[in-house]
């Protein structure tokens, strides 16, 4: 038998169920878009080459004595005359002992001896990095130790 309590509680429930859903419809606006565009961020740590010659979608350079420098790494000229302004992206083609060319992939300007390549260092796979293994050797003592106070 239902009683008029619990018809009202019943009634309460689908009220503030339907307010809750209500208020998810209605959502505050966004601000703007921002107008500056995102530019990418190169590392402080990255390579600086001269550039030696551009040809219409390739760019060569000296690598000196760089033994970070592989093909398929990312590249990026910068015009040094206006603080480093991003000119292009280039990607890594070729290496010699000596030389290395590199791919133009999207530019915002045409690259040119006057500026310079900034090649950020490769990443090192995870299980190379030094808090990898302080985590395995911390983790382990904390693992040793437990199992020692259990027993």
């Amino acid at each position: 038998m239902i009683t008029t309590v619990a018809v009202r509680r019943a009634a309460m429930g689908l009220v503030a169920l339907v307010t809750v859903a209500g208020s998810g419809c209605h959502r505050a606006e966004r601000a703007p878009a921002p107008l500056m565009p995102v530019l990418p961020r190169i590392p402080r740590d990255a390579a600086r080459y001269e550039i030696d010659a551009v040809d219409d979608s390739t760019a060569t350079f000296r690598v000196f004595e760089s033994r970070g420098l592989r093909v398929g790494l990312s590249a990026y000229a910068v015009d040094p005359v206006h603080r480093d302004a991003l000119v292009a992206r280039l990607t890594i083609l070729r290496r010699d002992s000596t030389t290395a060319t590199a791919l133009v992939t999207s530019q915002v300007a045409r690259v040119t001896t006057d500026h310079f390549l900034l090649v950020p260092p490769p990443r090192r796979a995870w299980w190379r990095t030094k808090l990898f293994w302080i985590g395995t050797v911390v983790g382990g003592a904390i693992g040793a130790g437990t199992t020692a106070a259990i027993r």
